[in-house]
């Protein structure tokens, strides 16, 4: 079988960001672990169902400075608390944090020496994937959220990478949140681009005891975009993280979200997948209830056309001692031609005996008695698949707190099911 060396093809040896003294040590160790490693193939349990070979032979660049024009992503209740990074850069003149409460730490990661010590800190203990490498061995710049303690921001920030690749270039977008004890936040995280590129963001996210973050992440990068992302959650004593991940955009895209639970904290990581064409939209979860008394939920919903193929692998681990735990999954896929395909694995690891656990998966085709009774009532053929395909759809965005974004990604899955008969709905 085939391998890829991860190298100068996939890997762009130059930087011309800045590169703090902080850094040194977590990227050298990153550097270690990535000497001589192949990319992963379907030889690799994790990689089964996704195909890295077409990543493998592109040739990637490093990225240059650009300017793109901002005014079509811009979300009115955020107009004042956006930063934006625009191929791995940041770009200072796109971005507006006027709005931000006093305390607030929201700056460009180069900018925040205060947090480099926290950087590559959140799930230690967990094996690091080798884009989570990548990125720590070569970001640029990235984003840093930190809250004090007690403080509730009441507008939502808005953190925007977009990429502009005229030849294959690759980014590393890199965020870290850190919500101090009873500190409560609403984030929207959006990913755009246009041309042929990679995209490899690492978040760390770091909820403390009592704090809440609601955390919207919306990647809908270009047709012919890469897009491999791993987020990191540690969930502090009664704390909360709700993390909602739709993924409408790249010719192949990875989510790993791997979430640790401390005693009575609550995690829910929902998702969306429109795929059609030939994408690949690959998710692979981790939520670890380490402590007792946590819950979590987890709702993926993948809607595949044309030749697309949608993965989903998750994994729940209830440690011994997490008594008390109550954790639920579920995954659901609709196939809407016969050359879509849908592989979906839930995963239950239990080592304690007082919990309430749940998982399970459905893959199927739209329903032919509510195809019938819509047509009965007057609907043609077409509007009636559509309606059927966005209301599966629907309930994952109804709950998007931040209505004008809530507005926007229902014209996406309007336009992407051709479900033009629904009006505007809000």
């Amino acid at each position: 079988m085939t391998t890829a060396t991860v190298g100068s093809s996939l890997l762009p040896d130059l930087l011309s960001g800045p590169r703090p003294a902080e850094w040194a040590s977590l990227r050298e160790a990153a550097e270690r672990r990535l000497a001589g490693r192949d990319l992963p193939t379907s030889s690799d349990e994790d990689w089964k169902y996704t195909d890295l070979k077409a990543l493998a032979a592109t040739g990637f660049g490093p990225a240059p400075r650009a300017t793109v024009d901002i005014a079509g992503h811009l979300l009115p209740e955020m107009v004042g608390t956006r930063q934006v990074f625009v191929n791995g850069h940041h770009a200072s003149h796109a971005s507006c944090a006027s709005a931000v409460p006093a305390g607030v730490r929201y700056f460009p990661m180069s900018h925040a020496s205060e947090a480099c010590h926290a950087l590559g800190s959140i799930g230690n203990g967990a094996a690091k994937c080798v884009f989570e490498d990548l990125n720590t061995a070569r970001f640029e710049d990235g984003a840093v959220i930190l809250v004090p303690k007690n403080l509730k921001v009441a507008l939502p920030l808005h953190l925007l990478f977009i990429t502009k690749a005229e030849t294959p270039i690759a980014v590393f977008p890199r965020i870290l949140v850190m919500l101090e004890r009873g500190a409560e936040l609403e984030l929207v995280e959006e990913h755009h681009g246009e041309g042929t590129y990679l995209s490899c963001p690492v978040v760390e996210v770091h909820v403390a005891e009592g704090a809440v973050l609601r955390h919207e992440r919306v990647q809908r990068e270009s047709s012919e975009a890469f897009h491999l992302g791993t987020l990191k959650a540690e969930v502090g004593k009664g704390a909360q993280y709700h993390s909602r991940t739709l993924s409408f955009g790249a010719r192949l895209s990875r989510q790993q979200p791997w979430v640790r639970l401390a005693e009575g904290a609550e995690a829910s990581l929902d998702g969306l997948a429109l795929l059609d064409g030939a994408q690949v939209a690959d998710t692979h979860s981790f939520l670890h209830h380490a402590e007792p008394g946590a819950s979590s939920h987890q709702l993926h919903k993948c809607i595949v056309d044309g030749k697309a193929r949608a993965v989903f692998n998750g994994q729940i681990l209830v440690a011994k001692g997490a008594q008390g735990t109550d954790a639920r999954q579920q995954s659901r896929n609709l196939l809407l031609s016969e050359a879509a395909r849908v592989d979906t694995k839930p995963q239950l690891e239990i080592y304690a005996d007082d919990v309430k656990c749940s998982h399970g998966a459905a893959v199927g085709q739209l329903d032919p008695e509510e195809l019938f009774y819509l047509q009965s009532r007057g609907m043609n053929a077409d509007d009636a698949r559509n309606l059927l395909t966005y209301g599966f759809a629907a309930d994952v965005l109804t709950h998007i707190p931040v209505a004008s974004l809530r507005r926007a990604l229902r014209q996406v899955v309007m336009a992407r099911t051709q479900a033009t008969s629904l009006g505007d709905l809000t």
